[in-house]
C-alpha cells in the first residue's frame, strides 16, 4: 500500500491524516462519497442498455477448504432495471435481473430448477453499490482507510459499517420447492471500498459480516431431526470493476468483471460454498418504439 508521506505515526496514521514536516494532507471524505455516488448513478443510468453473460460457479467445500465434489455452473444473460413493479412501484435503486441459458453447459431441465441455487432462483436482486446513492449512504458510517494503487490507478479507500449493528433476517421457502431456503440479511455488514482518486469510478467492493447471525428455519423446514434454526458464521464478498470499451459510438464503462463470495453457515445442508462469477460478453442493447400511421 502507498503512502503519501515517507513517515508518519502509528496515531495519526490510525486516523487516516499523515503528517510530514512541510504539510498536512486532509480528505474530504464528504466530498468523495458524494462524487462515487453520482458515479454510481450514471453507471446505473448507462447500464440499463447494456447486457452481458454472467458465468457462476458454486463449489461446495470441504472442512479443510478443497473442493467437496463437482462444482455448479450456470450461464444467464444480465442486465439491470430502475423501472417500477407491482413490489416496487417506486425503486430507489436498480435491481439484476436475468435470463437463464445453460446449466452446466446444457440448456436448463426441469430438474435444474430445483437445486437451491441462485441466481436461476433469484430473478433479481439489488446492486450493491446502490449503497452509494444518497438514500442509502445514511444508513451506512464512512471513514477514510488510506491510499492504495489497484490496477495501476491511484485509490481512495473507504472502510464503512452499516448503523444497524443487529441484523433483522427475513426468511422464506423457495416457491415450488420446499426443501429450498431463502433469507435475506439486513444490517451488522462492514467493508471497504477502492475509489479512483481521479474519475471516482469504484474499483473495487469488499463486503463482510460483523459477526455470527442466526438464521430460524419455517416450521415446515423443521421436520423431524432438523434443525430450528441455521447459523452464519462466515459471509465474505468481493466485486472487481475494470473499463470496458464499446463501439459505435465509441465509450469506455466502468463495470463489474469478477465477484466471488465465501459463505460458511452451520447447520445446513451445504456447511461450506464459494461462488466465484464472471462477467463477460458486454454489449449495447436498444429498445424502441414507432408509431404506425393508420391504414387509409
Amino acid at each position: 500500500m502507498t503512502r503519501l508521506t515517507v513517515a508518519c505515526t502509528a496515531l495519526l496514521m490510525a486516523l487516516g491524516v499523515c503528517v510530514s514536516a512541510s504539510q498536512t494532507v486532509h480528505l474530504d471524505l464528504e466530498g468523495v462519497l458524494e462524487r462515487a455516488g453520482l458515479r454510481v448513478a450514471e453507471f446505473f443510468k448507462r447500464a440499463q442498455s447494456i447486457v452481458c453473460l454472467e458465468k457462476v460457479a458454486w463449489q461446495r467445500l470441504s472442512f479443510g477448504f478443497s473442493a467437496d465434489g463437482p462444482a455448479r455452473f450456470v450461464e444467464s444473460e444480465l442486465r439491470l432495471s430502475w423501472e417500477p413493479s407491482k413490489d416496487d412501484p417506486t425503486p430507489k435503486a436498480p435491481h439484476s435481473l436475468r435470463n437463464l441459458l445453460r446449466v452446466n453447459g446444457h440448456p436448463p431441465r426441469k430438474k435444474d430448477w430445483d437445486n437451491c441455487t441462485t441466481p436461476e432462483q433469484e430473478d433479481s436482486e439489488e446492486q450493491p453499490l446502490s449503497m452509494l446513492l444518497p438514500e442509502s449512504r445514511v444508513e451506512l458510517s464512512f471513514a477514510y482507510g488510506g491510499r492504495d494503487v489497484l490496477d495501476g490507478r491511484d485509490a481512495v479507500v473507504i472502510t464503512f459499517r452499516e448503523k444497524k449493528t443487529r441484523p433483522t433476517v427475513d426468511v422464506s421457502l423457495v416457491e415450488d420447492n420446499e426443501n429450498c431456503i431463502s433469507f435475506d440479511i439486513d444490517g451488522g455488514m462492514r467493508g471497504k471500498l477502492w475509489i479512483d482518486a481521479e474519475t471516482n469510478d469504484v474499483l473495487r467492493l469488499d463486503r463482510s459480516l460483523n459477526g455470527l447471525v442466526d438464521i430460524p428455519l419455517p416450521r415446515k423446514a423443521q421436520r423431524g431431526s432438523n434443525p430450528t434454526f441455521w447459523t452464519m458464521e462466515r459471509w465474505d464478498s468481493s466485486i472487481r470493476f475494470k473499463p470496458v470499451k464499446f463501439e459505435e459510438p465509441s465509450e469506455t464503462l466502468i463495470l463489474p468483471v469478477s465477484s466471488s463470495t465465501l459463505q460458511i453457515t452451520r447447520g445446513s445442508g451445504t456447511p461450506r460454498l464459494r461462488t466465484t462469477t464472471q462477467y463477460t460478453a458486454y454489449r449495447r442493447f436498444l429498445t424502441a418504439g414507432r408509431v404506425v400511421p393508420p391504414q387509409q
